[in-house]
């Protein structure tokens, strides 16, 4: 409703609360001021009071003709900074999980009419975890055929925490060949679980079409509560390809011709090419479980006895 006034030219021209709007922070950190402010517009009418509620509890009051104008209210939780607050904002100092709910802002005008006009909003306090997440992978080298599981730990924080995987920054999404458990724990530690397994649409991706001097993928677990906060921590799992290659011990002339089904169990592979003052020169590359080759230089006397150079 607003109040019409009557012109000397028959004119009538409106003056009434417009445009009230209520602005209050989604999220705050627990200890933390949080500000509150009514935005409101009069045109020419006069402004009677302002209140603000906590839920239905009001906790300040904002009245012109009072003095002092403002006057906080005892309230469970509330701490009110009367210094920082006026007819448009409040302050709260050190706010507690406990403020967690809706305030409302309610605007009147003076008389004749006292139009009054209220607006609500929500807010979340939040309170951190005290130590970063933690990350546990069960292997640090896994083959085209193994799986492998991850725990990502964070500690108490209210709410609890959100946990998101990603594998070479990819995001890893549930399905029956990537398990994830996630479990929340209002007032202890949150944890969540990953499992990859072969079949996985994004260990096939990684182990058919990915170059042979990859050597590693990166596992990433993200933590985050709103928009308020946001930690990850990321460790390496080295691939292996192949298996270890194994050398006959006839290549290298030690050995009389395998008796019957006896396997090849040396761990190397190879050739001879020379021959050393002090024995059989052989050269050989390593392949070992990460992709990576190297060479050795093998030196074996008369007495069979093998030196590594």
């Amino acid at each position: 409703m607003c109040v019409l006034i009557r012109g000397v030219v028959d004119l009538f021209t409106a003056f009434c609360l417009r445009d009230l709007k209520i602005f209050v922070p989604d999220a705050v950190v627990a200890g933390t001021a949080a500000r509150l402010s009514c935005q409101y517009d009069l045109e020419q009418a006069a402004l009677y009071s302002v209140r603000w509620y906590f839920d239905t509890e009001e906790f300040y009051r904002y009245v012109p003709k009072e003095s002092p104008p403002g006057r906080a209210f005892p309230a469970s939780g509330l701490n009110v900074d009367l210094s920082t607050s006026d007819s448009h904002a409040v302050t709260l100092r050190s706010v507690t999980k406990d403020l967690t709910g809706n305030f409302q802002c309610e605007v009147s005008e003076d008389a004749p009419l006292f139009h009054t006009d209220i607006r609500l909003a929500h807010m979340q306090v939040i309170e951190l975890p005290k130590a970063d997440p933690f990350l546990q992978i069960d292997k640090q080298i896994i083959g085209p055929t193994d799986f492998f599981k991850a725990i990502c730990t964070v500690g108490k924080s209210y709410p609890p925490a959100n946990i998101t995987w990603f594998v070479n920054g990819r995001r890893v999404y549930k399905s029956p060949f990537q398990r994830i458990s996630y479990h929340p724990q209002e007032g202890s530690s949150t944890f969540s679980t990953l499992e990859m397994y072969p079949h996985s649409q994004i260990m096939q991706s990684i182990f058919q079409p990915t170059p042979k001097f990859h050597t590693s993928i990166l596992v990433l677990c993200e933590v985050s509560i709103l928009r308020i906060y946001q930690r990850n921590v990321q460790q390496r799992i080295f691939l292996s390809r192949m298996a270890l290659t194994t050398m006959s011990p006839n290549l290298l002339g030690l050995e009389g011709s395998k008796r019957g089904n006896e396997p090849d169990n040396s761990p190397l592979t190879g050739g001879a090419n020379g021959v050393h003052p002090q024995g059989l020169v052989l050269w050989i590359r390593v392949t070992i479980s990460l992709g990576l080759s190297i060479p050795l230089k093998l030196i074996f006397n008369q007495h069979k006895s093998m030196y590594v150079t």
